[in-house]
């Protein structure tokens, strides 16, 4: 009895096809955010310049000119998380897709029942890795447990950050326009914007509270061309562009955990806002480095069938695992607000 399924190349192919769809909503990987890229390297490295310090000196004619020191630079190297997973195509589908009374060298096809399992791997690791990116920028720090809970990955970033005086969801006396502003402040002296050309992800309890603000001496004090107060999201997003403040982005996706409970990556009263670089360059990029299970240990995610005719019972593994993880080039192009 032979089985008819797809090969490593056509597994990888099938992949391509499906990441379109399953990454459409996931704004975190954008070219801007943190772009997801295959480097051919064990090890999470990158390097950044010190800061330019100082003004100009002055020399007068004839005077000679100061020499000065040249920049230094830092270099980061972390270990990358190593994942990977499986789902089994197990004997009684086996059997069951075995016509009654058919010969013993009949080629049974599973490609199905493989793709199905592919595609279910697929989407646990896009969740996994956006999980620990929203998990990183949203609380500084993230720590990712094996199947028998120790920590097999783990990571911390310093960001900047802020919090409000009075929660958001204090309608009557929050501030959230008063808060956006002292963030605004928080780009000086770091080569980038927390102005209107920043975006302030949150999920949507949080934005409901922004929108419900009734405070007079903030939102709820502010008028439209009507002298209305301001209601809709469209109001709300044309207040901040005049303010020139950062525009609030709604992101309610999430996953659901083992229990069948949806959790968004984005918790409630939490704001992460993502300044606008001067040169354009994303804040940091998931990097999926160099894999052994591929072939040639190529960098990237790894997907093949397993099949062993003498085990017993007689199954069909399928595999999808990566290695890697988050890089933040520019951890002060972040402010994480606590509203």
């Amino acid at each position: 009895m032979a089985f008819s399924y797809q090969t490593t190349r056509e597994l990888r192919r099938i992949a391509q096809i499906l990441l379109p769809n399953l990454m459409a909503n996931r704004i975190v990987f954008a070219d801007d955010f943190f772009p997801i890229r295959n480097v051919d390297a064990h090890a999470l490295e990158w390097a950044q310049l010190d800061d330019v310090l100082g003004l100009q000196q002055g020399r007068g004619l004839n005077g000679r000119p100061a020499r000065i020191q040249r920049l230094g630079g830092k270099r980061y190297m972390l270990e990358p998380g190593v994942y990977g997973e499986y789902a089994v195509v197990d004997e009684r589908e086996i059997t069951t897709r075995r016509p009654w009374g058919a010969q013993a060298d009949i080629t049974i096809d599973i490609s199905d029942l493989v793709a199905e399992c592919q595609a279910q791997l697929l989407q646990r690791r896009l969740d996994r890795q956006e999980w620990i990116v929203w998990t990183l920028l949203t609380t500084g720090a993230v720590n990712v447990p094996a199947y028998d809970n120790a920590v097999i990955y783990s990571d911390q970033y310093t960001f900047q950050s802020f919090a409000a005086g009075v929660p958001w969801a204090t309608v009557a006396t929050a501030t959230p326009l008063a808060d956006f502003r002292a963030v605004a402040l928080k780009a000086r002296g770091y080569s980038v914007s927390f102005n209107a050309s920043a975006k302030a992800y949150m999920n949507q309890v949080t934005y409901n509270a922004m929108l419900n603000n009734i405070n007079n001496a903030d939102i709820y004090g502010r008028r439209t061309d009507g002298l209305a107060t301001i209601n809709s999201p469209a109001q709300l997003q044309s207040l901040l562009l005049g303010d020139g403040l950062p525009l609030p982005t709604v992101y309610d996706e999430g996953y659901k955990d083992d229990t069948g409970t949806f959790q968004t990556f984005i918790p409630n009263n939490k704001v992460v806002v993502i300044g606008n670089r001067r040169d354009g360059q994303p804040v940091g990029e998931y990097r999926m480095t160099r894999n052994a299970n591929n072939p040639g240990a190529a960098p990237g995610p790894y997907m093949k069938v397993v099949d062993d005719p003498d085990e017993v019972p007689r199954t069909l593994a399928v595999h999808d695992g990566h290695s890697g993880g988050p890089v933040v080039y520019f951890p002060s192009a972040v402010c994480v607000m606590t509203v």
